[in-house]
């Protein structure tokens, strides 16, 4: 779709809005409208607008675990209501833990038969840039924890990490959320939403991943080789931290080289000298180093302009 530009007075140019945009955003003649600029980008969000999209579901045929996933799916995608049937008090408790790392979301009504979820605001008083941010720096904490208590030997710690995941959830699940109800228009990372939508879900991933390395990392006696693997983890992570928002093709060289390099010796270590839970916690910590080069190769054109 294109517009013309159409001067109007001595220093004003103005073009046309579109008539089914208008019509589908309920834009009338004195409305305001949310205007963003970002470099040649410019968004325009109105603002009068009000998503209230809503579903009636029976999820009493669902597995506890499956019962969550479902709540988390239906928040990222943009619901702002749902009326569950669940018949079962066990699921509800599913419902009701699941629903405390949904930012925004409220059970207003509930028995033991069905409840009524609703999204309390329409616009949520958080920042998405700064939400990320935080969601970064919660899963390095994660880490970093992980590696101070396995060299400490401190079992409550690394059982802590799975409280550290419920922030990350509620930070990444709310990203999620602002992307599927286009409340988020921003930086230049933000004009492929795809491909940031599906690096949010691998930093939940790497959550997801720390929990696991810790259950793994309890179990264990303390092993040079796996101290070794999670410093390399970290470094990769600072790495792929700094190349989320500034790429440069020394930092992509620089995080695969580690990638690799966890690959290699999680393979030769696994074959040699690794068994049980420490062979475990060694598998975790390649999956998370997948999870990190997931940003790597999904970011390489970011900084291609520099060579143009």
């Amino acid at each position: 779709m294109k517009r013309r530009v159409v001067q109007h007075g001595p220093s004003t140019l103005i073009i046309s809005l579109p008539s089914n945009w208008i019509k589908q955003n309920n834009v009338n003649r004195g409305d305001e409208l949310d205007i963003k600029e970002n470099n040649k980008t410019l968004a325009i969000t109105a603002s009068n607008h009000v998503s209230n999209k809503s579903l009636t579901q029976n999820i009493s045929g669902l597995e506890p675990a499956l019962v969550k996933t479902f709540l988390a799916r239906i928040y990222q995608k943009g619901y702002d209501k749902a009326y569950l049937v669940h018949n079962n008090i066990n699921l509800l408790k599913k419902i009701q833990d699941k629903t405390l790392e949904l930012i925004g979301y409220e059970i207003i009504e509930q028995n033991n038969k069905y409840c009524l979820i609703q999204s309390i605001s329409s616009h949520i008083e958080l920042d998405f840039d700064n939400s990320l941010r935080k969601a970064f720096v919660l899963a390095k904490q994660m880490l970093d924890t992980a590696i101070k208590a396995y060299k400490d030997n401190d079992p409550d710690a690394l059982a802590g990490l799975s409280i550290m995941d419920l922030e990350v959830n509620r930070l990444c699940y709310f990203c999620l959320r602002q992307i599927n109800k286009e409340q988020y228009i921003g930086t230049e990372q933000a004009q492929q939403s795809h491909i940031l939508y599906s690096l949010i879900e691998s930093l939940e991933h790497l959550g997801d991943n720390m929990v696991h390395l810790g259950k793994s990392l309890i179990e264990s006696k303390k092993n040079p080789e796996l101290i070794k693997l999670m410093q390399l983890l970290f470094e990769q992570f600072k790495l792929v931290y700094s190349y989320f928002y500034e790429s440069t093709a020394e930092k992509a060289n620089e995080t695969y080289r580690i990638f690799v390099e966890i690959g290699r010796m999680v393979s030769d270590v696994s074959i040699a000298r690794l068994s049980g839970n420490d062979l475990m916690a060694a598998y975790k910590i390649r999956a998370a180093s997948n999870e990190l080069y997931h940003f790597t190769i999904s970011k390489l054109d970011f900084h291609a302009k520099a060579y143009a």
